[in-house]
């Protein structure tokens, strides 16, 4: 009898086990966007601040701004597809005192990915900016002489590219064909370190694991106590 008892106790904490370790993170909603990335040592960087963050978009002299319509989930996609270096893509701006130079890029993405009845323009549009010192990566969108509608600081439209939507949720397309990125799209990106943190499933699951040993424990006691 009392081994039939260890044997239910056995079974019964290592279910607790496998039910713990086995719960998967709920996936990211998905978003169709302007994703906005900068470039920081000449590589593409997605930038967790908007172009008119004054604390975190202040332009800097040869900045590179890239601005892509692309359908993002809990990765941030592929960087544009132009170069991320200023000389190569203004070789002829000249420098200016009291102000930035900065070259802005904008990818409309491809017909896959556009909104229902739209079409997005097929080539990638680069310009060459000056702005003032103190503006922000928004003043120099603007200052590119390109149509941008904006809500909140977040860019819904460029040229008239989406008509309407601006960060619009949609069905999570990880069951489709994604865009996947190569080794040389890898080499021209770069992702904060703290986006590949998870404090708080790790910390789900040291509660887990002391609610088990604590449950585990007090049946050991019990068992010992009806010898």
């Amino acid at each position: 009898m009392k081994q039939i008892k260890r044997n239910i106790a056995t079974v019964f904490v290592a279910s607790i086990f496998a039910s713990l370790f086995s719960i998967t993170p709920a996936s990211a909603a998905d978003y169709r966007y302007w994703t906005y990335w900068v470039t920081a040592d000449e590589s593409w960087s997605f930038s967790n601040f908007g172009p008119a963050d004054e604390k975190g978009s202040l332009a800097t002299d040869q900045m590179v701004t890239g601005y892509k319509f692309a359908i993002t989930g809990a990765d941030n996609g592929l960087p544009p597809s132009e170069s991320a270096v200023f000389a190569e893509l203004c070789p002829d701006t000249a420098e200016q005192a009291g102000a930035s130079r900065v070259a802005v890029v904008v990818e409309f993405g491809d017909q896959a990915i556009a909104p229902e009845g739209e079409t997005p323009p097929t080539a990638n549009v680069v310009k060459c900016v000056t702005v003032k010192t103190g503006k922000t990566a928004a003043d120099a969108l603007n200052a590119a002489g390109l149509d941008v509608r904006a809500n909140d600081g977040l860019v819904c439209g460029i040229n008239g590219y989406p008509k309407e939507e601006c960060g619009l949720e949609i069905a999570s397309t990880t069951s489709g064909t994604p865009e996947t990125a190569t080794a040389e799209d890898m080499a021209t990106m770069e992702t904060p370190a703290e986006e590949n943190n998870n404090p708080i499933g790790a910390n789900l699951q040291l509660i887990g694991l002391a609610a088990v040993i604590i449950v585990a424990f007090a049946l050991v006691l019990k068992m010992r106590k009806k010898k």
